[in-house]
């Protein structure tokens, strides 16, 4: 709430308002389809050769991490199908400064560091300061998801009802009850 003190003076002293400007909005892409991990090969040598005994705990142990790749290759792949049955496509969130400050970090590390293809954060045109950006924020090409459509109408409705019930208030809204 904003009161005004002088001609050009003025103080807030509502903590809304100053919330309000730490929120950030980003752009959910979504998980990117996992590929699956690549079988080791077994030892090509004859089991008369010395080095086989060796070759062959070698190859034990990229089973191990074979299959252990495997276990993270099925929890993304669950992420993945889960994603787009249920979001269908590129989400808009609110996040704090600092969470968000965070998402983009990891994700940007992620990319870097080749565990990602392409980013899955986008700061959207809804943020403080963003307002210019071109698509909403989006990549070129990508437009909103299904999810993202759903989530709006949803707001809108609950926007609605709130409005249907101040205007009912006795005390508040210009309706009044018998």
């Amino acid at each position: 709430m904003k009161v005004q003190t002088g001609e050009y003076s003025s103080y807030s002293n509502n903590l809304i308002d100053e919330h309000g400007k730490s929120k950030v909005w980003l752009w959910d892409l979504g998980p990117e389809e996992p590929l699956p991990p690549t079988e080791p090969d077994p030892p090509s040598m004859p089991t008369s050769d010395p080095k086989f005994h060796l070759e062959n705990l070698r190859h034990k142990r990229a089973v191990k991490r074979f299959e252990d790749e495997l276990l993270i290759y099925e929890r993304n792949e669950t992420e993945f199908q889960h994603w787009h049955r249920n979001v269908r496509g590129p989400v808009e969130l609110m996040m704090w400064s600092c969470d968000a400050t965070d998402a983009l970090k990891h994700d940007a590390k992620a990319v870097a560091d080749g565990r990602q293809k392409r980013a899955r954060y986008y700061v959207s045109s809804r943020t403080r300061g963003w307002e210019k950006t071109k698509n909403l924020g989006l990549p070129n090409g990508v437009e909103p998801g299904e999810g993202h459509r759903e989530n709006l109408e949803r707001q809108l409705a609950g926007h609605k009802e709130f409005v249907e019930i101040l205007k009912s208030d006795p005390q508040f809204g210009q309706e009044s009850r018998p």
